[in-house]
């Protein structure tokens, strides 16, 4: 949450735009899987809900890392133009489907199904 509202102030690109609206959304997800952490909103969908919510919160603070590095790193020559590079919204759409990717393993081992990651040890007397 802190690097989310410490970014309003970095993104000042003329006003209101792109990375403040997706600082929002980031705030709103992160308000979702606190909500659903708690178990009382989302009833039996509030882990499912929980993973989804703090995922995206993760998807959404990439996004601007990849722009705000490619398009300013190295000092002098940046590796892209701008934030509306072709490159940049080829490399989002890689991280959605890694999103995605990411949040079906997840909810796999949430229902307990096959691909568990860690399975709990048997209990001696179980």
């Amino acid at each position: 949450m802190l690097t989310c509202l410490t970014g309003f102030g970095i993104f000042q690109h003329g006003g209101f735009g792109k990375p403040h609206a997706l600082g929002i959304i980031t705030l709103l997800a992160l308000a979702v899987g606190a909500l659903a952490g708690r178990g009382v909103l989302f009833g039996k969908w509030a882990r499912y809900v929980e993973a989804i919510a703090f995922s995206a919160s993760f998807l959404f603070h990439w996004i601007p890392a990849f722009t705000e590095t490619l398009t300013r790193l190295p000092l002098g020559a940046p590796l892209l133009p701008n934030a509306d590079a072709p490159e940049l919204k080829a490399i989002t759409g890689v991280l959605f489907v890694l999103y995605l990717i990411g949040v079906g393993l997840q909810i796999r081992r949430l229902r307990g199904g096959a691909g568990t990651l860690s399975p709990e040890p048997a209990r001696a007397g179980s």
